[in-house]
């Protein structure tokens, strides 16, 4: 994309359609004026620039060509016209490409236009993230934080930061991602965005739980959250009282979680129905851990048939409660089957977290049986989509399993090689 001075462009449109100055006269522009504006002897102002657009699509119409151009056309200069352009292009409305945002990075960082420039990157960043391209989406998301640290533009960088943050959380990142989370509720309370404060201390507390950090998790949730002195809506409470049960659960405090989970449904059908697959597939998970598996194949039942309707993304969860459950049935090859199926939903949408734990548990099912072939086709298949998809945690399990049955098999090169792909996680 180039862009002119007001001269030149008065010279190329001239040309563009064959006319000479004598053609653009007017009222109060001579033929003399408009020769020192092409010249650069005399400025263009905005009622110049003007009347040269009339002139110019009055020409256009002549010819039967539809030209364009805002009244200020002739009078913007370089730098100027990049602003104009980016700006209409960000807000325009229309869908941007991947091409087209890039396209406009390399316009602002020409014109060093940073605060475009940071809204471009977020914007890229924002596109890479809602495709699960996570990498791209947190090189861009940081590149934009980084803009708005240079302008002082502090309350945009509450949003990035959380992106980072579930950036890191979809790469197995968890340290990382704490890191971000943390920030964007510091910032959220400073510059008081209430809500922010809330939606990033509750994806702080996430993470918490996911590490099985669960008293951090639940202080977060009891000093940001619930007991906060400023209420929060009822979507972000009920959330909040739903991965406080979660964690019960997760603790061995089995009757009081099943007891919160049931609670809480009434508020969960009035402000999020979507919710309740979530309730639903614990709830399962609390029959199943008293071992009252007839409840348990009623409630993952009830979580599968609603997340189908509502949240596809998460359905891979269900399967593989589901799966505990029929083995615990001694529904072995049942099982494995949900297993698998569910690390296909894992991958399908990207979800590596899952995606780990699933193909975890579905070792623990193969190795009571010594099948030694399939647990190792299993990591190799693992650790390759863990490598396309730049995410590191869970290739160290795989290693270490595939050194386990190496050194079983009496096969030492092998071992030795996996001894030394494992030294880079050490």
């Amino acid at each position: 994309m180039e862009f002119y001075l007001p001269s030149e462009k008065i010279k190329l449109m001239r040309k563009k359609f064959r006319v000479n100055q004598a053609d653009l006269e007017g009222e109060n522009m001579t033929r003399a004026f408009i020769s020192m504006m092409e010249s650069g002897k005399r400025s263009i102002s905005k009622a110049s620039s003007k009347k040269l657009v009339e002139k110019f699509i009055d020409i256009a119409k002549r010819i039967h060509v539809n030209l364009e151009l805002d009244d200020e056309y002739f009078s913007r200069f370089p730098e100027e016209d990049a602003r104009y352009y980016c700006e209409n292009e960000i807000k325009n409305g229309q869908a941007l490409s991947h091409k087209d945002l890039e396209e406009l990075i390399e316009i602002e960082k020409s014109f060093h236009l940073d605060d475009l420039l940071a809204e471009t990157y977020r914007k890229n960043g924002l596109l890479y993230f809602n495709e699960k391209e996570y990498f791209q989406a947190f090189s861009n998301l940081h590149s934009a934080l980084g803009k708005y640290k240079e302008i002082r533009s502090y309350v945009p960088q509450i949003e990035i930061l959380c992106y980072l943050g579930n950036c890191k959380l979809r790469s197995n990142q968890f340290e990382d991602s704490i890191f971000f989370y943390k920030q964007a509720v510091a910032y959220a309370e400073e510059f008081g965005v209430q809500n922010n404060y809330f939606i990033a201390s509750q994806s702080l507390a996430t993470v918490y739980g996911q590490m099985k950090k669960y008293d951090e998790c639940l202080a977060v949730l009891d000093n940001n959250i619930i007991n906060h002195k400023v209420k929060a809506d009822q979507l972000v409470l009920v959330n909040a009282k739903l991965m406080k049960a979660t964690v019960l659960l997760y603790t061995n405090k089995d009757h009081e979680a099943g007891k919160a989970f049931f609670e809480i449904i009434p508020e969960v059908r009035t402000c999020d129905p979507s919710l309740l697959g979530l309730i639903y597939n614990n709830i399962a998970e609390y029959y199943y851990k008293v071992e009252n598996y007839e409840k348990a194949l009623l409630y993952i039942s009830e979580a599968q048939k609603h997340k189908l309707a509502t949240n596809k993304e998460f359905l891979s969860s269900t399967l593989a409660l589901k799966g505990k459950i029929l083995l615990a049935q001694g529904m072995r090859e049942e099982s494995i089957l949900l297993h698998e199926l569910a690390i296909d939903l894992a991958d399908q949408y990207r979800r590596f977290d899952m995606l780990v734990d699933n193909y975890k548990n579905l070792v623990k099912i193969l190795e009571e049986n010594k099948e030694f072939k399939r647990i190792e086709q299993k990591m190799e298949y693992m650790i390759t989509t863990l490598e396309e998809n730049n995410v590191e945690d869970g290739i160290q399990y795989a290693l270490y399993k595939l050194m386990e049955i190496a050194t079983v098999q009496n096969d030492s090169d092998k071992a030795l090689k996996l001894l030394h792909r494992l030294e880079h996680f050490l």
